[in-house]
C-alpha cells in the first residue's frame, strides 16, 4: 500500500463478509481509517489494529476529512476512506479526490458491492432477465441536490428499463405519482422497498406503484433503503453537498433553525418505539440523552449515543415528575395524546417549561406541544424530523409567516426575556405587519432581524414607534417596549489561595467557550466568602468588568448540588463552591421566597481544573433582580483628551448604560456615549446630578459619572458615598472609583518635575469648605518644606483668596521662591508661566490654572522646575 495514495474502499452493502478482500487487507494494514459511521457498519473496524486512528465522518464536513486524509498521507502513513456500497454510486468522492490531489496525494478506488446488488440478491429477482428488461436504471429523485435536464423519473419510466431509486423513500409518494402519470406506468407495476439491505435488520416491503408508498410509511421506513420499480443512473452533475459545511442532516446539524444544545429524554412504550427512540438519540449524538422505555427484558440497557432505563407500567408520572426539571426537552415516540396528559399537571409557565415533543413511531411528524421558542421545542422538532426523514409540525404564528420571533432569537443567542408580558405585544404587533425599532447592536441585527423590513435598527433616542425592542440597551418604562439582556449566566468559581491571574482568566475563557459563550453574556462571578479578596478571582471581575458575589459558607452548604465534595466540606465547611454560589446567585436573582435553588438553574455541572472548579447557572427569564445592577463607576477623564484617559475608564464609558456628569465634562467623552443616556447639568447641580445617579443604579442600571481629574480629588467620589450613607434607599448601590490623571499630575508633567519629592494640595475654593480652614491649611502647608498646589485658584468674582496664599506664601517662604502656574494642563489651548513669588502674574490666574509654589529644593534650569531627588548626594559623591 503506496503511503502516498489515499484508498477509497466499498465496503458493501452492509454485511460485514462483503467487503472484497482487496479491500479487508486495506483495512488491516491501514495507520488512519477515515469511514461513513452513519451508514457503514462498524464491525468492519474489526479488522483495524489497535493502534490505528479511524475518524467518523458523519460529523465532518469535506473540508476537514479532506485535511485529516490529506496530512495523514504526507506524513506516510497509510490512509483509507471507507464508504459504504460502492465508491463509484453517489459516494460523494470526486471532491474529495480532487481536493486530495490539489494538496500533492494521490488517490485509488478499491471497488465494493453496491447495495444495489445485496438488495437484487435479498429479493432473488435477476434486474437484467430476457425478454423482460435488458436495461437498469439506477437514478434519484431531486432533492437538495437538483436532477439534470432529462433526468426525470418519468422520463425513465417511459423507456421500459427496470429502475431503481436511491435516496428517494421519503418522497415515494410523489414518485409513484410521477410513474403512474407521466411515465404511463400501470399502477400494478410491481414495486419494492428494501431497508438496509444484507443487515441483520434488513427488512423488504412488496407491492405495487398502487400501494408501495402506503406500505412503506406503515412501516415507518423512511431512510436507507432502495425502491425498486426499475434501475437507477448514477447522475454525472455536481458535486455532492454531502459533506458540505451548510449542509445538515440527522447526524451533522449546523442550521440555526435546528439548533438545540439541551438534554433530552425519550419515552418509548412499545418495541417499535424503543427502536425509533434509538435512532433519535443517535442522530442527536448526546451522550446524556436518556431513554426511558417500556421494553423487552432482554434489551439492551445502553445504545451508542443514549442510556435506556426501564419504565414500569404505571409509572410514566411520578418518572416524568422526576425528570420535569431535569432535562431540557421531553421527547414521546407515542401517541400526542399520552403526552398532553401526561405533561399538563407539570405545565406552569411558557418562560420555564422544558420543551415538550411528540413523535410517531413511524417518524413521519414530529410535533412541538409546548415551549416552542424559549424553550426550543420548535428547533428540536425540526431537528428530530431530519433524523427521522418526517415532517416537523410546528403551530406557532410567528414561525407559520416566516418571521423572526423576538423570543425564538433570544433562545438562540442565550440571551434573556425581562418582560413576559411585552414579548407577547411585541410578536402581536410583529404578526400585525406593524414597524418595531429595535435598540441593540448592529451586528445582532444584521445577523437576526436584517431580513425582516418591519424590524428598523434604531438608535435609543430616535425611536418614534409604538413598539421597540431594547436588547442590551436601556429602556424607558413602557408595556410596549421589550428588554432583553445577553447576560443570562452565573459563573461559579472555586480555586486554591494563590492560583495564579493569567491561570484563572484562561481556565475561565476556555470554560465559556466550549460552551459557545463569552463573558459580556455573564451577569456576575460568584464564589465563596473566603475567596472575596483573592487577587485572581478580583483580577478576572476587573478584567471582564464584572461584579464578584461571594456567599457564606453555611449558605452554599444548603444548596443541593450534584456532585458535591466530602473532602471540600471537611476542609472550608462546604461541600461545594462552584456549582452552589452559581445555583445561588441566579436563585436570588429571581427574587424567590422559596429557600432551595431550583436544581434545573445549574446548566453546567462543575469542571475541575488544576487547583480550580467552574459551574455555571442560568438566570431565569422576567428575573428583575441581577448581580449586575445597583452600581456607580466614578471615571477621572484627567485633562479630557482622549489619549490622557486610562482604558480602564474607557472600557467604564463603553459598557455603561448610563452618563452621569457636568455638561462641560460630558462634551469630553461624546466620542464613547453616543446614544447612550445622560445625566447631565451645570455648576451647582452636583447633589441632584449624583442623585439621579443613585436612583438610576437603584433602577438596575450600571452608571458612568464622569469627573475631570482623578474622580477622588475634589471631585463627586466622596459626595456619592456620602449620599449613600445618609440616604437608606441607595444603601445596597455599589460604588466603584476608576482613577485618572489629576491636574497636578498633569500640570507637573508639563513643567518639569516639581513636585518629585512629594508635595501638599490645597484648594482655594471656599465654596463648600469654609475660608478660615483654608487659611489654616494654607499657613500650615507654608511652613513646611514641600511645594504647594493650589486647585480652583480664583474665579471672576472670587481673587481674594489667592491675595492671601500668594501673600502668606511669601511671608514664609520668600518673595524669591520658585513658582509657577498651568492654565489648561495638557489641552490643546495650554499656558504656562515660570518665575518668582515677586513676579507671580496673579491677574492671569483663573479657574482652569493650577499654582504650583516651590519649596528650598526647586530648581529652574533650561526653563524646566524640578527637584533633584537625592541621587546624587547619597550615590554619587
Amino acid at each position: 500500500m503506496n503511503s502516498t495514495v489515499v484508498q477509497f474502499i466499498g465496503a458493501g452493502p452492509g454485511a460485514e463478509d462483503l467487503i472484497t478482500l482487496r479491500g479487508a487487507q486495506a483495512l488491516e494494514q491501514a495507520d488512519v481509517v477515515v469511514y461513513a459511521g452513519s451508514l457503514v457498519n462498524p464491525a468492519h473496524l474489526r479488522r483495524c489494529r489497535p493502534e490505528c486512528e479511524t475518524h467518523d465522518s458523519a460529523t465532518l464536513h469535506l473540508e476537514a476529512q479532506v485535511d485529516i486524509m490529506q496530512r495523514a498521507a504526507l506524513a506516510g502513513k497509510r490512509v483509507v476512506r471507507l464508504h459504504t456500497g460502492d465508491p463509484a454510486m453517489y459516494g460523494a468522492i470526486a471532491e474529495q479526490i480532487k481536493a486530495l490531489a490539489v494538496g500533492g496525494v494521490r488517490s485509488s478506488i478499491v471497488p465494493g458491492v453496491s447495495s444495489v446488488f445485496g438488495a437484487a440478491a435479498s429479493l432473488g429477482c435477476e434486474l437484467t432477465l430476457p425478454g423482460v428488461s435488458q436495461s437498469v436504471v439506477l437514478t434519484r429523485t431531486p432533492g437538495r441536490t437538483p436532477m439534470p435536464s432529462g433526468e426525470s423519473a418519468a422520463h425513465f419510466a417511459r423507456t421500459g428499463a427496470t429502475l431503481v431509486f436511491f435516496l428517494s423513500t421519503g418522497h415515494l409518494s410523489t414518485l409513484t405519482d410521477e410513474l403512474t402519470g407521466q411515465g404511463a406506468l400501470a399502477p400494478d407495476t410491481p414495486a419494492a422497498v428494501v431497508y438496509r439491505a444484507t443487515w441483520p435488520d434488513e427488512r423488504i416491503v412488496r407491492g405495487t406503484l398502487a400501494d408501495i408508498a402506503a406500505k412503506t410509511e406503515e412501516a415507518g421506513i423512511k431512510r436507507q433503503a432502495l425502491v425498486f420499480v426499475g434501475q437507477v443512473l448514477c447522475a454525472d452533475g455536481q458535486a455532492s453537498q454531502l459533506y458540505a459545511k451548510p449542509f445538515s442532516h440527522g447526524y451533522r446539524n449546523q442550521l440555526d433553525a435546528e439548533t438545540f444544545a439541551g438534554r433530552c429524554a425519550l419515552y418509548a412504550f412499545t418495541a417499535r418505539g424503543l427502536a425509533r427512540a434509538k435512532d433519535i438519540a443517535a442522530g442527536l449524538g448526546r451522550p446524556d440523552t436518556v431513554i426511558f422505555a417500556t421494553r423487552p427484558a432482554e434489551d439492551e440497557d445502553t445504545t451508542k449515543n443514549a442510556r435506556i432505563v426501564p419504565l414500569a407500567s404505571g409509572q410514566l408520572h411520578p418518572v416524568l415528575a422526576a425528570n420535569w426539571r431535569q432535562f431540557d426537552a421531553h421527547i414521546f415516540v407515542s401517541a400526542t395524546g399520552i403526552a398532553v396528559r401526561a405533561i399538563a399537571p407539570l405545565l406552569r409557565d411558557k418562560t420555564s417549561d422544558p420543551a415538550v415533543l411528540t413523535c410517531a413511531e413511524t417518524g413521519a411528524h414530529v410535533i412541538s406541544l409546548t415551549s416552542g421558542h424559549l424553550g426550543g421545542a420548535n428547533r428540536l422538532a425540526r431537528r428530530v424530523a431530519r433524523i427521522t426523514g418526517g415532517e416537523a409540525l410546528i403551530s406557532t404564528a410567528t414561525d407559520l409567516n416566516g418571521l423572526p420571533a423576538f423570543d425564538d432569537i433570544a433562545a438562540q443567542e442565550h440571551a434573556r426575556i425581562l418582560d413576559r408580558d411585552a414579548l407577547c405585544v411585541l410578536n402581536a404587533a410583529l404578526l400585525d405587519g406593524e414597524t418595531i425599532a429595535f435598540c441593540g447592536s448592529k451586528d445582532l441585527y444584521d445577523r437576526c432581524f436584517a431580513a425582516c423590513p418591519q424590524i428598523v435598527l434604531t438608535a435609543p433616542s430616535a425611536v418614534s414607534t409604538r413598539c421597540a425592542v431594547y436588547w442590551d440597551t436601556p429602556a424607558p418604562a413602557s408595556p410596549q417596549h421589550l428588554r432583553i439582556t445577553s447576560a443570562a449566566f452565573v459563573l461559579g468559581i472555586g480555586c486554591r489561595r494563590g492560583v495564579a491571574p493569567a491561570v484563572l482568566q484562561q481556565a475561565a475563557t476556555d470554560f465559556l467557550t466550549a460552551h459557545q459563550l463569552h463573558p459580556t453574556q455573564l451577569a456576575c462571578i460568584a464564589s465563596c466568602d473566603l475567596k472575596a479578596d483573592e487577587p485572581a478571582l478580583l483580577a478576572l471581575c476587573a478584567a471582564w468588568d464584572m461584579p464578584l458575589e461571594c456567599h457564606t459558607r453555611e449558605a452554599l452548604d444548603a444548596v443541593p448540588v450534584p456532585t458535591p465534595s466530602e473532602r471540600v466540606r471537611a476542609k472550608i465547611g462546604t461541600g461545594s463552591v462552584a456549582e452552589a454560589a452559581a445555583l445561588l446567585t441566579a436563585h436570588l436573582a429571581t427574587g424567590s421566597s422559596t429557600a432551595t435553588p431550583d436544581p434545573s438553574l445549574l446548566r453546567v455541572p462543575k469542571t475541575i481544573g488544576d487547583g480550580l472548579t467552574l459551574a455555571l447557572a442560568r438566570i431565569p427569564h422576567e428575573a428583575t433582580t441581577l448581580a449586575r445592577t445597583g452600581r456607580v463607576v466614578v471615571v477621572g477623564l484627567g485633562s479630557g483628551a482622549p489619549e490622557q484617559r486610562t482604558p480602564e475608564v474607557t472600557s467604564a464609558l463603553h459598557h455603561c448604560d448610563v452618563v452621569a456628569g457636568y455638561t462641560h465634562y460630558l462634551d469630553m467623552v461624546r466620542d464613547c456615549i453616543a446614544d447612550k443616556p445622560v445625566i447631565q447639568s451645570g455648576m451647582m447641580g452636583e447633589v441632584a446630578r449624583c442623585r439621579s445617579a443613585l436612583e438610576a443604579a437603584v433602577q438596575g442600571r450600571e452608571v458612568c459619572m464622569v469627573c475631570s481629574g482623578d474622580p477622588g480629588i475634589l471631585a463627586m467620589a466622596g459626595l456619592l458615598y456620602e449620599l449613600r450613607d445618609r440616604e437608606a434607599g441607595f444603601a445596597s448601590v455599589d460604588i466603584r472609583v476608576l482613577p485618572g490623571i489629576t491636574a497636578a499630575n498633569l500640570a507637573a508633567a508639563s513643567l518639569g518635575a516639581p513636585l518629585q519629592n512629594g508635595f501638599s494640595l490645597i484648594s482655594l475654593s471656599d465654596l463648600l469648605v469654609p475660608a478660615d480652614e483654608v487659611r489654616c491649611n494654607l499657613l500650615a502647608a507654608a511652613k513646611g518644606r514641600l511645594p504647594l498646589v493650589l486647585y480652583n485658584p480664583a474665579g471672576r468674582k472670587r481673587r481674594e483668596l489667592l491675595t492671601e496664599a500668594l501673600q502668606i506664601c511669601t511671608e514664609q517662604r520668600g518673595s524669591q521662591t520658585l513658582c509657577a502656574f498651568v492654565r489648561n494642563a495638557r489641552r490643546l489651548q495650554e499656558e504656562k508661566w515660570i518665575g518668582h513669588l515677586a513676579d507671580f502674574p496673579a491677574d492671569k490666574v483663573d479657574m482652569s490654572t493650577v499654582i504650583i509654589i516651590g519649596g528650598p529644593r526647586t530648581q529652574w534650569v533650561n526653563n524646566a522646575l524640578y527637584e533633584p531627588r537625592g541621587y546624587q548626594e547619597k550615590y554619587m559623591e
